[in-house]
C-alpha cells in the first residue's frame, strides 16, 4: 500500500505567511506576530512557528531582529519563495502517480501469474501422454517478428501448441488463432509432449528452419 507523503505543518504555515505577502496582507516592512500569536492562530506549537520563519527567513522572504521580530524582508523572494515550492509540489504530485502506476503494474502482474497457474492447472490435453507447459520469450532480432502463426507453420516446425501470448503491454491474450501476429519480446505460452519442446521452440524462433547441413554441424 503507498504511503500518503503529508506536507509538514511548518512548511505549510511557511506557505501561507508568504501567500500573504503576496496578497499585499502583509506588506513589506510588516513586523509580523509573535510566535505565540502566531502558533495559537494556526493552532500550533512556537517551535514549529519558529521552523516554518527560519526557512522564510534562509529565503529571504523575512528578516529577524533581536529582541523587536521578524519583518517582511522581500516581495520577490516571497514570489521566488512560492515559485520554489510550485514546482517541488507538482514534482511531489507526478513522483506519487508514478507511485500508483507502479502499483497497478505490480496488480496487473499478479493478476496475469495466477491466470497463468490456473490456466496450467486446468489445460487438458487430449493424448494419454504427459504435458509440458512451458514460457519463453520471443529473442530480439528474432525472423518471426511481425509474422503471423500460420505464416511460420509454427506447430509444423515445433510440436508445440501456443495456448495464450503475454504481449509487451502485460496483456495476456488466450486461445490465438494462425491469423495472430507475433512480435519480438512477446512471450509465448505453449505446451509440448517431450522434453525436448523448449529447445525446438526457442531455436525456432531465433533462427528459422535450419537445413540437414546446419543441423549436424
Amino acid at each position: 500500500m503507498i504511503k500518503e507523503r503529508t506536507t509538514p505543518r511548518y512548511i505549510k504555515i511557511a506557505q501561507d505567511v508568504c501567500g500573504k505577502i503576496l496578497t499585499g496582507e502583509y506588506p513589506e516592512g510588516t513586523l509580523l506576530k509573535g510566535r505565540s500569536v502566531l502558533g495559537a492562530t494556526y493552532g500550533v506549537s512556537p517551535e514549529t512557528v519558529r521552523k516554518a520563519l527560519n526557512i522564510l527567513e534562509k529565503d529571504g522572504v523575512v528578516t529577524s531582529k533581536r529582541g523587536v521580530g521578524v519583518y517582511v524582508d522581500s516581495v520577490l523572494h516571497a514570489r521566488e519563495f512560492a515559485n520554489k515550492w510550485k514546482a517541488e509540489t507538482q514534482i511531489k504530485d507526478k513522483y506519487s502517480n508514478l507511485e500508483k502506476l507502479l502499483l497497478e503494474q505490480k496488480n496487473l502482474q499478479e493478476k496475469i501469474d495466477t491466470a497463468i497457474d490456473d490456466m496450467k492447472d486446468s489445460f487438458t490435453y487430449q493424448t494419454t501422454e504427459a504435458v509440458k507447459f512451458s514460457t519463453v520469450e520471443i529473442p530480439a532480432n528474432s525472423w518471426i517478428n511481425g509474422k503471423t502463426i500460420g505464416d511460420v507453420y509454427f506447430w509444423n516446425y515445433t510440436e508445440a501448441t501456443i495456448v495464450a501470448v503475454l504481449g509487451q503491454d502485460n496483456i495476456t491474450r488466450q486461445s490465438v488463432g494462425p491469423d495472430f501476429v507475433l512480435h519480438v519480446g512477446d512471450k509465448l505460452i505453449f505446451v509440448g509432449k517431450d522434453n525436448l519442446t523448449f529447445d525446438r521452440v526457442l531455436s525456432f524462433l531465433t533462427y528459422g528452419v535450419l537445413s540437414d547441413e546446419e543441423n549436424n554441424q
